[in-house]
């Protein structure tokens, strides 16, 4: 794998082209760009026939995590196939990391000698060992070693120091079993920068990695979040300056992840900071935890103040809403389904509903890349910035609890003979009315 810087702007960034996988030589993305976020190797709710409404050609790259993948690991094995033929996906690039960005980290002190990972099972505790292995079982065209980056904003400093002591000793053993296997000499390494919000420890890490010597294609910044869906309303003021320190120590020459749900602003903010690659979480947790379809402007031409950032599909004034999701949008969900079915889809609990949303998010979330390397090779980004800045935004979401309802039996006027039953069998006729 190879990134190839083509421009560096003043203020607004830079684009690049990441390419070079010897497997797939054809395939590449442009950056700023985003890699597809999956659960167990599939975009969420989204078939191959699906995702050709979103794009003509198949996902480029795959972002693929040991949470949802680990249940894998012995079918992979057996099939002796790589990760990317076992799901169908021969044509696009697979990367695979210990986090899933849409899933939220359970609190709790991490084990000694291993990384706890969060599966359809529970917790699991996986050890530099096992993790290798599943490495080696999958074969993906790039992965990250081992690495402990479970801190936030409110991390105190001993937990930040733990952070990184604990990455360097993983990144280590993990490299030693890299340079002694055979099967894993065609897969790319991404080093894992960690140390919280503590410039300093952001700073050693990065000089570890320097030291160990590796050919890292990439580098991952991580650590500035516990994942999941609150991440879509972090407000970046602590975060973008510890990540544009960063960028400003790792080689240029080197591509930059950071995955998370970040919200549109911020991912603006943090492309100018010097980020590349991207995941779509967001657009995940936005469709399938918050029913809400993305409808924030990029044009900067139009009037920001008529434009909402989002959609709630769950509010009930869209119930005779026929307009479309987004209007001008050319997706298939906004072309071919109003708001009003997809409210209704929501009420009825069909699977649809999140689908047509996924839909609708993800070639949103495309065009807005588009727009933003057209901003980038332009020095125009913080016009794009101001623009959202004057978009409204919804008050976020909040968890509705359904309350159950258990229907009362109805005593009807001939039913005075079963009244005067005994009460165990007037009981029994009476949960048999309730079943019916």
């Amino acid at each position: 794998m190879k990134f190839t810087l083509s421009t560096v702007s003043k203020c607004s960034g830079r684009l690049g082209v990441l390419a070079g996988i010897d497997r797939l030589p054809a395939v590449s993305i442009q950056t700023p760009g985003f890699i597809f976020h999956t659960k167990g190797g599939s975009v969420p709710h989204l078939s191959k026939e699906a995702m050709q409404h979103v794009s003509s050609t198949e996902p480029t790259f795959l972002h693929l995590s040991i949470s949802n993948t680990l249940h894998m690991q012995e079918a992979i094995k057996a099939s002796r196939t790589t990760i990317a033929e076992f799901i169908a996906q021969s044509n696009s690039a697979t990367l695979l990391f210990p986090r899933d960005p849409s899933e939220s980290a359970i609190p709790g002190v991490p084990e000694k000698e291993s990384l706890p990972i969060y599966t359809r099972y529970g917790r699991r505790n996986i050890g530099v060992n096992e993790y290798m292995e599943m490495v080696e079982a999958f074969r993906p065209d790039a992965y990250t070693p081992l690495y402990d980056a479970d801190t936030d904003e409110s991390s105190s400093k001993k937990r930040e120091q733990k952070s990184l002591d604990r990455t360097e000793k993983f990144v280590e053993q993990s490299l030693d079993w890299h340079r002694k296997s055979d099967v894993l000499r065609s897969c790319a390494l991404i080093g894992p920068v960690v140390g919280g919000y503590n410039e300093k420890l952001r700073e050693k890490s990065i000089e570890f990695l320097r030291n160990t010597d590796a050919p890292y294609v990439g580098y991952l910044i991580d650590g500035l979040h516990m994942n999941g869906a609150s991440v879509a309303y972090m407000d970046g003021k602590a975060a973008v300056p510890v990540v544009t320190n960063v960028c400003k120590q790792l080689p240029e020459e080197k591509v930059r992840f950071c995955f998370g749900a970040y919200d549109a602003k911020l991912v603006l903010d943090l492309v100018a900071s010097g980020v590349d690659v991207f995941d779509t979480s967001y657009v995940y947790v936005k469709a399938a935890q918050e029913h809400r379809a993305l409808a924030f402007s990029f044009d900067v031409k139009s009037t920001p103040n008529e434009h909402t950032t989002e959609l709630d599909t769950t509010d009930a004034q869209l119930a005779e809403d026929f307009s479309p999701l987004v209007a001008g949008c050319a997706c298939y969900t906004c072309q071919k389904h109003s708001r009003a079915y997809v409210h209704h889809l929501h009420n009825t609990r069909e699977m649809l509903g999140p689908i047509l949303i996924m839909i609708h998010n993800l070639h949103h979330y495309l065009e807005f890349f588009k727009a933003i390397r057209h901003h980038v090779a332009n020095d125009t980004l913080p016009v794009l910035r101001q623009h959202l800045d004057r978009q409204t935004s919804l008050p976020p979401y909040i968890l509705k609890e359904e309350k159950v309802v258990i229907p009362t039996a109805t005593v009807l006027k001939d039913d005075t003979e079963a009244m005067k039953e005994p009460t165990d069998v007037s009981q029994d006729k009476q949960s048999k009315k309730q079943r019916a």
